[in-house]
């Protein structure tokens, strides 16, 4: 027995020996950019598999892509190139918080192996390029990768998909800021930057002043093109902060053609392009899908021109979402609402978080459009932080973001009537009454929703809480005997055909 294998003895007694230690399986795992449904636009123009959702917003010098598959860079660049060619620069900006590595060709995200489902978040370029380059290094000695295949995009989902790891050989290995290098020195007129933004939370200030910064040194025709995994949230949300700094600086330049050009044809211009009529309100739209969030008409109330502010909000938004892209991120959060109307209770706190992070990000866009019709003019001489400063806007959107109605519920007297006619001894007689008064509340209460399967479900929830809220003590308990906990929530059908048997099938005797 060696030195080192001389056994330690306390008190006489031989003490055990310690336990190996287990080595630490790896602290991150690759996930695939591309995921089941990714390709939601096709640009009638020009379509790239290896950029989905390619696009250009109409009337703007502003694209939005997927990561592109390596290849399909210089594809993508070239477009921009083509169409602006009498341009001296191509901006493009990657938007994604989480580290990026190309493994033959095909774009991957770096994941926490604890956290597959979650993206990781990092605001500062250097945190992302640390892990990009460390990642790449590794998978460059050990010749072979582990992945795994994303099932769900960039949106959380209620039920968490089960990932299974896979190995490839690797031909070759490329970090993100390396495959946009290749692509500057291919074309010189392309210029790159990270500017990481939130996945479902409001831009940091600080990342609307990178944009600033970025676009202001440009004139307002100057190309930009903005990515993130799949090219839908973070890139709708950056391609409208484009929006409303390229009509701010479009805006100096007409200023600029007084005296040259006559009033008149640039009234006219301006009109067009900057201050088009807004669409008429139809009397069935939906408030919340209009933006009309409780803290914002509030905003409006106090400063009317945040009316226009809105306005031009809106018409970027409805710009940069379908028909001619992927994402209405105003109206996400009305679906994200109705989700909330049918969705778990485990699941509430999460889903209620991120609508309450989109109607601030949504109340943050109005503000910053505020901002830059104030500063702009100046050449965004104040900073959009520094500006903030000096408001109560950072208060009011945080006092203000969970004034929402959560829980829509019956009027209370229909409550009361409904009990009456369940709390009897011939309930069974009064049960298709009940129904019927319950199907047409449900209905009403969500008659502002559009048509579809969310307002279906939505419905069916509310009859199912009203339908637990006026049963009689018996009746619960007979329910819960049969289908479970009543917190849960079980389908409003299914307590319906349990109820119709109640009192009418013979016990069964052993």
């Amino acid at each position: 027995m060696s030195e080192e294998e001389v056994p330690v003895v306390e008190n006489g007694v031989e003490a055990a020996a310690a336990e190996p230690e287990i080595p630490a399986g790896p602290q991150h795992m690759l996930m695939t950019d591309a995921f089941p449904g990714i390709s939601k636009f096709a640009d009638e123009t020009w379509k790239c598999d290896g950029a989905p959702n390619w696009r250009r917003v109409p009337g703007f010098p502003i694209y939005a892509t997927a990561q592109p598959n390596k290849a399909d860079v210089d594809k993508c660049v070239e477009q921009a190139v083509k169409k602006y060619d009498e341009q001296k620069n191509v901006l493009w900006v990657n938007l994604r918080q989480e580290p990026v590595v190309y493994v033959n060709g095909l774009p991957h995200s770096v994941r926490n192996s604890d956290d597959l489902a979650g993206h990781i978040v990092l605001n500062e370029a250097f945190e992302i390029n640390n892990i990009e380059n460390k990642m790449a290094s590794e998978i460059k000695k050990a010749g072979e990768f582990t992945f795994c295949k994303d099932l769900i995009g960039e949106r959380a989902q209620e039920i968490l998909p089960e990932y299974k790891s896979e190995s490839g050989r690797v031909d070759s290995v490329n970090t993100l800021s390396e495959v946009f290098s290749f692509a500057t020195k291919k074309e010189p007129k392309l210029e790159f930057k990270k500017i990481p933004l939130e996945l479902n939370a409001a831009p940091m200030e600080d990342t609307f002043d990178m944009i600033i910064r970025l676009l202001k040194g440009h004139g307002s025709a100057i190309p930009v093109i903005f990515n993130c995994q799949g090219g839908m949230a973070r890139s709708s949300v950056a391609s409208v902060i484009a929006g409303i700094i390229k009509e701010t600086q479009l805006e100096n330049e007409f200023n600029k053609m007084k005296g040259i050009v006559p009033d008149e044809i640039i009234d006219s211009l301006r009109g067009k392009k900057l201050h088009p009529p807004a669409p008429a309100r139809d009397a069935k739209d939906n408030a919340l899908m209009l933006g009309e969030f409780p803290v914002v008409m509030k905003l409006i109330a106090d400063l009317p021109e945040a009316a226009e502010a809105k306005q031009q909000v809106d018409r970027l938004i409805n710009a940069v979402g379908p028909p001619n892209g992927v994402e209405n991120i105003r109206e996400t959060i009305m679906m994200d609402k109705m989700q909330f109307d049918v969705a778990s209770d485990d699941y509430l706190p999460l889903l209620k978080e991120r609508i309450m992070d989109q109607i601030e990000k949504y109340f943050m866009l109005i503000v910053f459009s505020l901002y830059c019709k104030e500063v702009g003019p100046a050449g965004f001489n104040k900073t959009f932080k520094k500006w903030l400063d000096s408001k109560t806007y950072r208060e009011e959107i945080s006092a203000g973001k969970g004034k929402l109605e959560w829980d829509r519920k019956v009027p209370e007297d229909k409550i009361v009537n409904l009990k009456e006619l369940l709390n009897c001894d011939a309930f069974n007689e009064n049960l298709p009454n009940v129904i019927n008064q319950i199907n047409q509340m449900s209905y009403k209460m969500f008659n502002d929703l559009p048509r579809g399967d969310q307002k279906c479900k939505s419905m069916r929830k509310l009859a199912g809480r009203t339908l637990i809220d006026i049963l009689p003590p018996k009746l619960s308990v007979y329910l819960e005997e049969k289908l479970g906990d009543l917190s849960k929530v079980p389908d409003f059908y299914d307590m319906v055909g349990q109820l119709s048997y109640y009192g009418r099938m013979p016990e069964l005797i052993e």
